[in-house]
């Protein structure tokens, strides 16, 4: 493990901390607007105003319009210490890039490998992109995958010698059955065109970035989707709704206070619009501030319902 005996006590006497702030203010549960986010309020999207489609050169984080056959009731509403204890004992990350790994400098064949849980759909792919975003070349990579087992995938790019020295990010995501949608998106910086050691090695046990723990899965959400998330990532957490055709019903954005290697909850309420009820998406990712681009993605269906 990454953190000592010594460390995860400290983070949970801060755990401790936080949550007994955040209850106080959570005492009255979601009723009257007391749902808010820690440490900053979202901001919220009026009925009247009209709703964005795309975080620009946000790698496409996209809605399944399959998926979700069987409504699911909604769980029991969140609070901060249930948040905080799926964080501490939370799950390992869905994808894993476990080669080429952070700060590695890479050139020729850039040889990708890594294991993933939501690897059984054979739906992996991966983009290397330049310091400005942009992409180079795109790759699938091949998956060798078991029952129960999490899947290894592999994937060969070319990198051109043409390409100056510089920092590039692989990005390795998963998209639905129909194509349409990426699920889960996981990137590592790399130095282009370079010689440069890794700046640290990959723990197999790394957690996962981003943990929605509220809505369920296929839960039906309406008026106004209430979510909460454990989140590594910052500063800037955005929240996007999508429908069964890609559109955007709702988004906020959720600034995080970070602390190192102690997860930040997040509580949000994303106002929607909806004119039929039908699959959806609750996305929840975390865009660099150098490129643009997503860094980290998750996600969990729901159905929408007007």
């Amino acid at each position: 493990m990454r953190h000592s005996i010594v460390s995860i006590h400290r983070s949970w006497l801060r755990l401790l901390a936080l949550a007994a702030i955040a209850l106080a203010t959570l005492a009255c549960g979601f009723e009257g607007g007391a749902f808010g986010a820690t440490p900053v309020g979202p901001t919220s999207i009026p009925a009247s105003a009209s709703v964005p489609t795309r975080v620009s050169k946000v790698l496409v984080p996209a809605i399944s319009s399959g998926g979700v056959t069987q409504p699911a009731p909604e769980s029991t509403e969140p609070t901060l210490s249930a948040v905080t204890s799926q964080a501490v004992q939370g799950p390992v990350e869905a994808i894993l890039i476990t080669s080429t790994q952070p700060g590695q400098g890479v050139r020729g064949t850039l040889r990708i490998e890594g294991v993933s849980n939501l690897a059984a759909d054979q739906q992996l792919h991966v983009l290397l992109r330049n310091a400005q975003g942009t992409v180079i070349p795109i790759a699938r990579p091949v998956v060798h995958s078991q029952p129960d087992q999490p899947g290894a995938f592999s994937a060969d790019v070319v990198l051109p010698p043409e390409v100056s020295p510089q920092t590039g990010r692989v990005q390795v995501y998963t998209v639905s059955p129909n194509g349409k949608s990426v699920t889960h998106l996981t990137s590592v910086e790399v130095e282009l065109n370079s010689d440069a050691p890794a700046a640290a090695p990959i723990d197999p046990q790394t957690s996962e970035a981003i943990v929605i723990t509220f809505p369920s899965p296929n839960a039906e959400v309406t008026g106004v989707v209430k979510v909460a998330v454990a989140t590594l990532l910052g500063p800037k957490i955005i929240i996007d709704v999508r429908d069964a055709n890609d559109q955007t019903v709702g988004r906020v954005e959720q600034s995080v206070e970070q602390i190192a290697g102690i997860p930040t909850q997040v509580l949000a309420e994303v106002p929607i619009q909806v004119s039929a009820s039908g699959p959806g998406l609750v996305l929840v990712y975390v865009v660099n501030a150098r490129d643009g681009s997503t860094d980290h993605l998750n996600s969990v269906e729901v159905n929408l319902v007007p």
